[in-house]
């Protein structure tokens, strides 16, 4: 854990923001994303099947949080799929962010 956290990059690429409900939502939901993606990505440079393992496991608690916020979304009044597509992984996480 960090004392702090640097989320200007997101910010600056519109993926969320500080200043509503909807865009703290949308921020949430990119790192979360990134999460994720990076979890996949890593689980395919290893060659212990236990940290294969590992890996996969948290990227599934991963995209439990992303399907969560997403299904946030709704209570929030913006309507979106939960499952953006089937498959979440670096080439796909463009998909599954939302745009400010």
């Amino acid at each position: 854990m960090e004392d702090s956290y640097d989320l200007s990059s997101y910010i600056q690429k519109g993926l969320g923001n500080l200043d509503s409900d909807v865009n703290i939502a949308k921020l949430a939901l990119a790192l979360e994303v990134g999460a994720a993606a990076g979890y996949v990505t890593d689980a395919t440079q290893l060659r212990s099947p236990d940290m294969i393992e590992m890996e996969a496991g948290i990227a599934c608690v991963e995209a439990i949080h992303i399907a969560r916020i997403r299904i946030a979304f709704n209570e929030l009044g913006v309507t979106i799929p939960v499952v953006a597509n089937p498959v979440l992984n670096a080439t796909s996480r463009n998909e599954w962010e939302i745009k400010v």
